[in-house]
Order: structure tokens, then sequence, then C-alpha cells
């Protein structure tokens, strides 16, 4: 992905919209309810909680690295 492309998912995720990305062939859902926004790993369901998609983009995990810092690793 880009950084332009990690942009777009940032804003669109702020929308309110939903996407299933993926490190490594490994897939998270981006996700959200009325109660926040969740970074859920597919195969075993490990999630993240955060109160709103600034926050998840901010402090979402993967493995001992910010999401924010691996957009050039990640596919949609």
């Amino acid at each position: 992905m880009t950084h332009e492309d990690f942009l777009e998912l940032k804003k669109r995720v702020g929308w309110g919209e939903e996407f299933l990305i993926y490190h490594k062939e490994i897939g998270y859902w981006i996700s959200r309810n009325k109660d926040g926004v969740y970074f859920t790993r597919n195969h075993d369901g490990f999630t993240q909680e955060f109160r709103n998609s600034d926050e998840l983009f901010e402090n979402a995990k993967i493995g001992d690295k910010y999401l924010r810092d691996l957009w050039g690793e990640i596919e949609w």
C-alpha cells in the first residue's frame, strides 16, 4: 500500500467504513460499532479495542510494530 492509500484508508475508516487488510498474508479486520473501533486478527480473533479511528491508527499494533509504521507492508 502506498502512503496515499494508507491516508485514504484512514479517512474512510474515519467515515465508518470497515476493511479487511493483510500483513504478510495474515488478515486483519478494521471494524466498528457504537462502542468503538476494533482491529482484529482474522485467524484467531485477537482484538485490540479503541475509542475512535484516530486512536486505532495511532496505537494499533501488529506484533511489536505500530500499524502506522507498516503502511508499506499492508495490502487491501
